[in-house]
C-alpha cells in the first residue's frame, strides 16, 4: 500500500511538472505573439523632422507595429543602393521609389489592389495622381506626395512697370505680352527665367486630348501641330532675348547671377517656372510672388510614390503604415499638427474639404496654391515617374540625326537645339514621335508581362 502511495505521488509530481512546462510554453508563445511586427522603411526624406514625427505618431497609435529605418540603404546613393538591396534579397518593406516603371520592371512592387479596394479613403486621393498607380489589372504604388509645376510671378515688377497682373491660369497671349513688356535690359530686368518647359505643357493647353509632352494615355503625339508650335514659341522667346540664358556674359555679371534662380531671388525676373516644393523659400524673398500655373489652366501635377516590397513578410501591416503616412485622413491631420517647421512641402493627398481647409490656413498658405488645387481635375500629370520608357522617349534615345558636332544626337538634343539652335523641329517631329513611341512600347511590354 505504501509502495502504491509512493508511486501515485511520483506520478502526480510528473503530471504537475508537465503542466507547468506546457504552461510555460503557452506563456512563451503568448509573449512572442504580442511582440510588435517590424516594418523596414526607406525614404530619401527620413532624416527630416516631420518624417521622424509622423513615424512616432504612427507607432503611438499602432503599438502592434514598429517602424525601423532601413540600415542597408545608402541614402546618398539611393537608387543604386536599392538595386543592390534587391539583388541581395533584402529590400525594405516600404520604399519611396524614384519612379513606378523602374520598380515594376525590376519586379519589386507588390500588387495592393485587394487592399485599396477595401479602403474607403483611397478614392479621396485626387484622381490624376491616384490613377497613375494602376498598371495592367493591378495597383502597384501609393501616392506619397503631390506638387504642382508652373509659373510664379513677381507682382512687384508688374506694379513697377504698370503692367496688369496675370491671374491664375492666364490667357496665352496675355502671358506672352507680359513677358515681353516686362523685359527691360536697361534695368537688368528679365521677362522670363527659362523657356524650355513650354513644349512640354503647351500642347495640353491647346489640345484637350493631349497631356504632358503630348502624352495622351497610350502614345506620344510629337507630330501634333501643338507640339511644333510650342517649340516655336520657346525659340522666339530665346532668340529675342526674353530669357536669362540669352543674356550676355556682361549682363549676367552685372546681375551677379550664376543662374536664373539668383536673378529671381534678387527680384530681377518677372516670370519664373518652378514647382510648389519651392514655395517655402519663395515666401521669404523680399518681393511679393504668386503661383499662376500655366496658361489655359491645365496645371502640371507631379507625384512622389511609394511601394510595398514583393518580398515583405507583413503586407497587411506594411499597408497600414504606408496609408497612414500618405493619404489616410488621420495621418494627414497629424502631419498638419506636427509640421511646426513647415518642412512638409507636399499638398494633402485628399479631396476631403474639411482637411483642405485646415491645410490652406497653415504654413503653406500661398497665393494661387488653392486655385491650383481646386482645378486639379483638369490638370496633367508629368510623365517622368509614371510613363514606361519616359526618360529615353524624352531625352536619351539616339535619333541618328546630326546636330552640331553630334553625329547621333538624342531626342533631347534635337528638341533643345530646336529651341536654342538651328534645328527646324518640323523637319524631325514625325521621326522623333516614332522613336518616342518605340521606347514607350519597349518598356511597356516588359511591364505588361509582370503585371498580368
Amino acid at each position: 500500500m505504501l509502495k502504491f502511495k509512493k508511486s501515485l505521488s511520483l506520478m502526480l509530481v510528473a503530471v504537475l511538472t508537465l503542466v507547468s512546462v506546457l504552461g510555460g510554453v503557452k506563456l512563451s508563445v503568448k509573449a512572442k505573439a504580442s511582440e510588435p511586427v517590424v516594418i523596414t522603411y526607406a525614404n530619401w526624406n527620413v532624416g527630416s523632422d516631420i518624417e521622424k514625427k509622423i513615424i512616432k505618431a504612427f507607432e503611438a497609435t499602432h503599438p502592434n507595429i514598429k517602424i525601423q529605418i532601413a540600415n542597408n540603404v545608402d541614402y546618398g546613393n539611393y537608387e543604386k543602393s536599392l538595386t543592390a538591396a534587391a539583388a541581395a534579397g533584402k529590400l525594405p518593406d516600404v520604399i519611396m521609389i524614384p519612379n513606378i516603371p523602374m520598380a515594376l520592371t525590376n519586379d519589386w512592387a507588390l500588387n495592393i489592389k485587394s487592399y485599396v479596394q477595401k479602403d474607403k479613403e483611397w478614392n479621396h486621393i485626387p484622381a490624376p495622381i491616384r490613377n497613375a498607380t494602376y498598371y495592367g489589372n493591378g495597383v502597384y504604388a501609393v501616392p506619397a506626395g503631390i506638387y504642382f509645376m508652373g509659373y510664379f510671378v513677381n507682382d512687384d515688377l508688374f506694379k513697377k512697370y504698370n503692367q496688369k497682373t496675370l491671374p491664375f491660369a492666364p490667357k496665352m497671349q496675355d502671358f506672352l505680352t507680359s513677358i515681353k513688356k516686362l523685359n527691360n535690359p536697361q534695368d537688368l530686368v528679365i521677362g522670363l527665367a527659362e523657356e524650355v518647359q513650354i513644349p512640354e505643357w503647351y500642347p495640353a493647353a491647346v489640345n484637350k486630348k493631349l497631356g504632358w509632352y503630348t502624352w495622351d494615355g497610350s502614345k506620344y503625339n510629337l507630330n501634333d501641330p501643338a507640339f511644333i508650335q510650342g517649340v516655336r514659341i520657346a525659340k522666339d522667346l530665346y532668340t529675342n532675348k526674353y530669357v536669362f540664358d540669352s543674356l550676355s556674359a556682361e549682363q549676367k555679371k552685372k546681375l551677379n547671377a550664376g543662374w536664373y534662380g539668383d536673378a529671381w531671388n534678387a527680384g530681377k525676373i518677372a516670370v519664373r517656372w518652378s514647382g510648389t516644393w519651392d514655395i517655402k523659400g519663395f515666401k521669404s524673398l523680399k518681393f511679393n510672388s504668386r503661383f499662376i500655373g500655366v496658361p489655359g489652366g491645365r496645371t502640371p501635377v507631379v507625384g512622389d510614390f511609394m511601394i510595398i516590397s514583393k518580398t515583405t513578410k507583413h503586407p497587411k501591416e506594411a499597408y497600414e503604415f504606408l496609408r497612414y503616412i500618405t493619404f489616410a485622413h488621420a495621418g494627414i491631420l497629424k502631419r498638419i499638427e506636427l509640421d511646426t517647421k513647415g518642412e512638409w512641402t507636399s499638398l494633402p493627398l485628399t479631396t476631403d474639404q474639411s482637411i483642405l481647409n485646415k491645410f490652406f490656413m497653415g504654413k503653406l498658405r500661398y497665393p494661387g496654391l488653392k486655385e491650383a488645387y481646386q482645378s486639379m481635375a483638369n490638370g496633367i500629370i508629368e510623365g517622368v515617374k509614371i510613363v514606361p520608357g519616359y526618360i529615353p522617349s524624352r531625352w536619351t534615345a539616339p535619333t541618328g540625326i546630326k546636330v552640331g558636332d553630334k553625329a547621333n544626337a538624342s531626342i533631347g538634343d534635337v528638341i533643345w537645339n530646336s529651341m536654342r539652335g538651328n534645328v527646324n523641329i518640323s523637319d524631325y517631329a514625325a521621326q522623333l514621335n516614332k522613336l518616342a513611341n518605340q521606347e514607350y512600347q519597349k518598356a511597356s511590354e516588359i511591364i505588361k508581362k509582370l503585371t498580368k
